[in-house]
C-alpha cells in the first residue's frame, strides 16, 4: 500500500507540472488500457442494472447476433416469428435476441466494448447461442467458451454432422486436436445474398448456455425457414 502511494504522488506531481494539452496526451497514452477498462466496466454494470430491472427474472432462449446491421434484436419481425414459432409465453419469461454486438475475435479485443459485452454474457451463464462469422465464431470457440457438440450435445451433433465448424483448442492439454464448436448455417434465412450475413454465418452454444436445449429448435426454425422469410 505505501508503494502504490509513493507512486500516485509521483505521478499526480509529475502531471501537475506538464501543461494541459501535455497532460492530456501523458494520460491517455500511459492510461488508456485503464481507462478503456474502466468506462467499459461501468457500461456493462449499468446495462446489467437495467436488464435486471426492466425484465423478468428468466429466459426462455438468449442468442447474440455479432457483426450484422439487420434488425433481428427484440421487437423485430425475426424476433416476433421466432416467439410465435417457438409458442414462447412472454408474460413467464423473456425471449432476448441481442443484434448490438461487433467485434472480431481473431484480431485485437483490447479495449472493445461489445467484446467484452459479449464474453460477459457467456462468462456469467447468460447467452444460449452466438451467431458471427465463421472464423471468428472458431476463434471464440479456440478459448474454451462453446461446447463441444461431439461431447456436450450430441443430437445436434448427428443431425448437422455434414455443417459441424471445427476449431483447434489453445490449450493443449484439452486432449483433441480439433473440436466441433459450431454449425454452418450456409442456405438458412440468415445467410445467402441480401441477409444479415452475405458472407456466412456459424452458430454455437455458449459453454455455459443455461437453455441449451432450446438451441436445438432455433436451429430447426432456422433450417425451415427461406432468405424470404426475412
Amino acid at each position: 500500500m505505501k508503494r502504490f502511494h509513493k507512486w500516485y504522488e509521483a505521478e499526480v506531481r509529475k502531471i501537475a507540472g506538464l501543461p494541459p494539452k501535455q497532460r492530456i496526451t501523458y494520460i491517455w497514452g500511459y492510461y488508456k488500457l485503464w481507462i478503456t477498462g474502466i468506462l467499459s466496466a461501468v457500461i456493462l454494470i449499468s446495462w446489467g442494472i437495467h436488464h435486471y430491472v426492466t425484465t423478468n427474472a428468466d429466459n426462455w432462449f438468449f442468442a447474440c447476433f455479432a457483426n450484422t446491421h439487420a434488425d433481428l434484436g427484440d421487437g423485430s419481425e425475426f424476433w416476433m416469428d421466432y416467439v410465435n414459432y417457438a409458442g414462447y409465453d412472454l408474460s413467464e419469461k423473456n425471449l432476448i435476441f441481442d443484434d448490438q454486438c461487433y467485434c472480431d475475435p481473431t484480431g485485437n479485443t483490447a479495449g472493445n466494448v461489445y467484446y467484452q459485452k459479449l464474453i460477459t454474457y457467456m462468462e456469467s451463464g447468460m447467452l444460449d447461442v452466438l451467431v458471427m462469422e465463421k472464423d471468428r465464431l472458431q476463434a471464440i470457440g479456440a478459448s474454451g467458451r462453446l461446447m463441444d457438440l461431439e461431447e456436450q450435445m450430441h443430437t445436434i451433433y448427428e443431425q448437422y454432422e455434414d455443417r459441424l465448424v471445427y476449431c483447434k483448442p489453445l490449450e493443449e492439454s484439452y486432449g483433441k486436436e480439433y473440436i466441433p464448436v459450431g454449425i454452418d448455417l450456409s442456405d438458412t434465412i440468415l445467410t445467402g445474398e441480401n441477409s444479415p450475413y452475405t458472407e456466412g454465418a456459424a452458430l454455437g452454444i455458449s459453454a455455459l448456455a443455461p437453455h441449451p436445449d432450446q438451441a436445438e429448435i432455433f436451429l430447426k426454425y432456422l433450417f425451415s425457414q427461406s432468405e424470404t422469410d426475412l
